[in-house]
């Protein structure tokens, strides 16, 4: 097989899932939720083989293809990654929620638009065409919303939805004007051809289409201050939802941005102004995170400051022109897919058993729910950054290439981060304390294990998150091989 026809095997496969996951269920209504549910697992079993059969092809170097006859892809190894661990993150969401939407009806429209989920992360991965990455947006955007306010019978979501939705367009509305600004200024929407045209002619007039991709880029990645719609969203979305949001859509929204910067950005200091930005994403991420009484708007709250962390990565990697930066921003995007994924579905757990998702009433949970307690301290020890965990492993080449870039800027960047890693301690230790505490509340009386569904994925995640700790390659190879492939965006 080729590369075309493996990118292809891979998006069938979830265009298959989609059907039938909606018609099987629909078909089999007494079992709906299981039949929708393992149909969109085996989709996306499929599309994640197809997905490893490309690594080799793409280690050699990207590769122009068309699929369907019809849909103009760059394949690259860095969006590779970004798509299998999308692909993997919503496998796992996938099994989880087999038993977590027990209680929930119209699980056959909730497992399909879990793949037109996945199917735009992969759209916006491989896409080099400015119109083609908006709209492959906007189907991002209209599952995501869809998802969050997947309980419609009640307000909470349905409001978070809405507000989401809300912040959503505008993004939108500013990434359509920035790109009718690029057609208007190079008459084409290819980023590689606008990147030859930039580098043989630079061009001014590049500043205002650029600030609009970030702030239309920057909502959607929840990047501080336009981070307002994530708090709500994932405190009110299905557990599994709130692991994706957190896991790969808002790290979707700044690749994106990432791509179009390396081909356009060439003339603008935009590695100082991530740097910026990482800053303030981080420390008011943390210091929001510290206020929180309700377990999964704490954990919204750190994904906010851990997309500070992606962010300084990549800005001081293209700044100073330091390759730990860049590979350690891109290993921290699979990193914390996967343990911020755990952190979420391990508070959807405790939730799903006691009713109730604020901290003070999940006490001494987790003597009742020993495997459910044991991942969520992993997953929140590897967000902190605690060796020998992950998150450990990923933030150490963020903070080694700021003291590499040799500068007091980049030493003061670095000490801020590690700062605000030992600051998110103050939130996650006091979370963990709390679930092995040895009182207990009306609650937390009622906590058992959750199903074997919903624990397996739990203790995959969890292995998952020690394995990538102890042993980092070769993941953290190919996004360092990734990055020094790059040619401009692609």
């Amino acid at each position: 097989m080729n590369i075309t026809s493996l990118l292809e095997s891979m998006v069938l496969y979830l265009l298959f899932g989609v059907i039938v996951s909606y018609l099987g269920g629909a078909l089999f209504k007494k079992h709906e939720r299981i039949v929708s549910g393992a149909l969109a697992a085996a989709a996306l079993i499929g599309s994640l083989v197809a997905a490893f059969e490309l690594v080799p092809f793409l280690m050699a170097g990207s590769s122009a293809v068309v699929l369907f006859g019809f849909l103009p892809l760059s394949a690259d190894l860095l969006g590779l990654i970004i798509a299998m661990t999308g692909i993997a993150l919503a496998l796992v969401v996938a099994v989880y929620s087999l038993s977590y939407m027990d209680e929930d009806t119209g699980t056959n429209k909730f497992f399909p638009l879990l793949l037109l989920l996945v199917i735009s992360v992969l759209g916006l991965s491989f896409t080099f065409d400015l119109f083609n990455l908006y709209l492959f947006f906007e189907l991002l955007s209209i599952t995501s919303f869809t998802l969050v306010a997947f309980r419609k019978d009640q307000w909470d979501p349905v409001e978070a939805g809405i507000k989401f939705l809300v912040m959503s367009a505008t993004g939108s509305a500013m990434i359509l004007l920035g790109v009718a600004l690029v057609y208007m200024n190079f008459g084409s929407l290819d980023l590689k051809v606008i990147y030859q045209m930039i580098a043989a002619n630079p061009a001014g007039g590049l500043w205002l289409p650029l600030s609009l991709f970030t702030v239309g880029f920057g909502i959607k990645a929840a990047i501080f201050p336009l981070h307002t719609w994530l708090p709500d969203a994932h405190a009110e979305a299905p557990s599994g939802i709130s692991a994706m949001l957190s896991g790969i859509v808002i790290e979707v929204g700044l690749f994106a941005l990432l791509r179009i910067m390396l081909s356009m950005g060439a003339s603008l200091p935009w590695g100082k102004m991530f740097i910026i930005f990482a800053v303030l994403t981080m420390t008011a991420g943390n210091i929001m995170a510290l206020t929180q009484k309700s377990l999964k708007r704490m954990l919204a709250y750190s994904s906010v400051a851990q997309m500070g962390y992606i962010v300084l990565g990549l800005g001081v990697g293209i700044h100073y022109g330091i390759a730990a930066g860049t590979t350690g921003g891109i290993f921290h995007i699979i990193t914390h897919a996967f343990m911020k994924g755990l952190a979420f579905l391990c508070a959807g757990a405790i939730i799903h058993r006691i009713g109730s998702g604020k901290i003070e009433d999940m006490h001494g949970v987790a003597w009742k729910m020993p495997v459910t307690g044991l991942a969520f301290t992993i997953a929140v020890l590897s967000l902190a950054g605690v060796p020998p965990f992950s998150g450990f492993m990923s933030k150490l080449l963020i903070y080694k290439s700021g003291i590499q870039a040799a500068t007091t800027v980049g030493w003061a960047v670095s000490l801020i981060a590690i700062f605000n890693s030992v600051l998110s301690l103050g939130y996650y230790l006091p979370a963990v304390g709390a679930l092995y505490s040895k009182d207990t509340t009306a609650a937390s009386t009622k906590a058992k294990e959750v199903p074997f569904m919903m624990s397996s994925m739990l203790v995959v995640l969890a292995l998952v998150t020690i394995y990538l700790g102890v042993m980092p390659d070769p993941v953290r190879s190919w996004a360092a091989q990734a990055v020094s492939m790059l040619q401009g965006g692609f």
